[in-house]
Order: structure tokens, then sequence, then C-alpha cells
């Protein structure tokens, strides 16, 4: 259930806010991407994309794989892993980076967990299965208030999916541990709406979960909201979280580009801020999203926002 925020809006006081500044494109046709620090370095996890996905392509491979990249030097850091998967997501603790994702090219069946404590070696084994009415796309796993939870994106036919595509989670006591769904009917966001690409985070007993709406017009903006219960869920007074404009196009290291990928930044058609990560990085939060046409012409930005995480998140509810 989502609050009726109309009548909090009639009373909220909004006073200004600190702004969250886009610094621009750094990559073309990388999506679905995670922030994260990690022996304090700055690294962004990504998805390298088989090639028959989308239009616009700086990076590919035959089959599609993870990869971690500096984001300071822009060079990859570590060894390619998880030949054949997609949509993936990072967590780090005590030295140990867990790596979640979706077996195969995209819209599987089966979650696979990857630990490493050096981004060289990696072990994998299956965490979750599901039937095949449903299909899986993007997850995100934070630490919560009992053990860890994992946001996961779903479509299909299933009951528990709705209008494509829906939020549903998964627990466990820690991250290598035993993941069990929660019941996906009774715990999902939001099956009456395009809810997509979830982020998930955790703070004084609220987990805040940013989702991608669909507008009018094939527009695609991405909203926050939190919930104590995976029920009922409240709907943040300050939303969208960021509203696509011109600041995506901004390139801030133009010699990272080609003359013709700088011409393919500069016209390509805009109408999404999509697939939002953050991390905590020096006292900031950093934020990577994708922009573009929702078509498979994608870019991957980068945003940061004066302050941390926490203070982030909880800037949206008053």
């Amino acid at each position: 259930m989502l609050n009726d925020f109309r009548e909090q809006l009639r009373a909220v006081k909004c006073p200004p806010r600190k702004p969250i500044v886009k610094h621009g494109t750094i990559a073309i046709g990388v999506v679905e991407t995670t922030p994260v620090v990690w022996q304090g370095r700055l690294l962004r996890f990504e998805w390298v994309r088989n090639h028959g996905w989308g239009k616009v392509r700086s990076v590919t491979r035959e089959v599609g794989c993870y990869r971690f990249v500096d984001m300071e030097t822009n060079r990859p850091v570590g060894a390619e892993f998880a030949l054949d998967h997609s949509f993936g997501c990072c967590y780090a603790e005590d030295g140990v980076m867990y790596v979640i994702g979706t077996r195969g090219p995209g819209g599987g069946q089966a979650l696979d967990l990857y630990v490493s404590c050096d981004l060289v070696t990696w072990e994998e084994r299956e965490i979750l299965t599901f039937p095949d009415d449903i299909s899986l796309f993007n997850t995100s796993l934070c630490r919560g208030k009992d053990g860890y939870m994992l946001a996961i994106e779903i479509g299909g036919t299933n009951p528990a999916v709705g209008r494509p595509f829906t939020g549903v989670f998964a627990h466990a006591d820690r991250p290598d541990g035993h993941w069990q769904m929660l019941p996906m009917v009774e715990y999902a966001y939001d099956p009456s709406r395009y809810t997509a690409c979830p982020t998930i985070r955790y703070y004084d007993g609220w987990y805040y979960i940013i989702n991608l709406e669909a507008a009018p017009l094939h527009r695609y903006i991405s909203y926050i909201v939190r919930t104590r219960d995976f029920k009922n869920y409240v709907l943040g007074d300050i939303n969208p979280v960021m509203m696509f404009d011109d600041g995506d196009k901004r390139i801030e290291h133009p010699e990272s580009f080609t003359a013709e990928e700088i011409a393919v930044i500069e016209n390509a058609v805009n109408c999404n801020n999509s697939d939002i990560d953050l991390c905590e990085y020096n006292g900031k939060t950093v934020i990577l999203y994708s922009w573009g046409n929702q078509l498979g012409q994608e870019y991957l930005a980068w945003a940061e926002y004066d302050g941390g995480e926490q203070e982030f998140l909880e800037s949206f509810f008053r």
C-alpha cells in the first residue's frame, strides 16, 4: 500500500535542499552499474553486455560478463568474471566483495552469488531459482535490520508481477548465507505500476527504495519510497529523485571519447534518468545513472550530492 501523498504535500514545509550536481557522461552503452568503495578506492561494478544489447556500444563482449572499473583512472580492476550473466549488483563488507546477478543474458530464472577477497578469484554458487513464468532483471543488495535484503526486479506472467515491472524481496542472515524469498504477492512494490531498477538501502528502521517509474510520452523517471515492513510504502514528498535534462550530456573528460562518440552524445535523444545507484565516498554521495531513449541508446553518467548517503536519502522525506 502506498501513502496518499496529496494530504502530506498540503501540510509539508519544503525549505531549499542541497542540489544533486550532475557531472555528465562517462561511458557509452554501459548501464546498470553500482558504485562501491573498495580498499579506499572508488570503483564501479559493471555488467559488460553482449553484442545483442542495444544499438550504441563502446564496450561489449560476445558473451556478457561482470567487471570492476576504477572511477578515477577508468581502468579495469581485477578479472572479468560471471560469463553469461546480466543485471548484477555488488556489496562490499569487511574486505569481501559480494556480487549477485541474473544467470543468462537477461530475463532468466536463477540468481547466482559471486564472492571474492581480491576481485581476481571468484567463488560462485546458486542462491535463488524462480518458476518459468518469472523473468529476472535488476537486483540490489543492502545490510538491513536483521540480516541482509535483496531487491529483485521481475517481469513475466506470474501473478506477483502485476504490471511489469515489479520489485520483490529476499532475506538472508549474511550475504553468502541461505537466501529466502518473502512471499511475492504479499510483499512487493508495486504490482499496480511500472516500478523497475530497484536500489535498496537501510537506515534507522527504514528501507529506502529508488525505483524507475514510467511516465506518459515514453518518459522514465526515478522515484524514492521507504518502508519498514515491505507492505506499506511512504512516497517521498520530494520527488522525482532526478529529472533528465541537458546536464546529462555534459562530458567532463572529452579526451576520453572520439569525435564521433561526442557527436553521438550531443545529438542523442534523452527521455530518462534511470538505473540510479549510489554509495558514500569522502563525505559525499556518488550517484551513477543512465540516460538515453530507453530503446537501446543508453549512456552512463554520474552525479554527486554534498552529504552522506543517509542524509541524501532522508532529504526526500519531510
